[in-house]
């Protein structure tokens, strides 16, 4: 979802504004550059999308196999 569309989702709802954007997914490079005005809906809704989207560093672990050496000496 795009960012700005997300801002808006939350800053209109009628309901509960936790729950909207905790189900609310968007880009998290768009979501680490965006900003806003202090005290307004807008950095609300950024604070929210901010707190739900957190996303972690991808670690890519090397699978390490032994290797197996069969003992040919009776």
């Amino acid at each position: 979802m795009k960012l700005n569309d997300a801002i808006d989702a939350i800053v209109t709802s009628y309901g509960d504004i936790e729950v909207v954007a905790r189900g609310l997914a968007v880009d998290a490079g768009e979501l680490a550059k965006a900003t806003a005005q202090p005290d307004t809906a807008e950095a609300i809704a950024l604070a929210l999308l901010k707190k739900y989207n957190m996303t972690a560093p991808v670690v890519v672990i090397e699978e390490v196999t032994e290797e197996v050496v069969t003992d040919t000496t009776e």
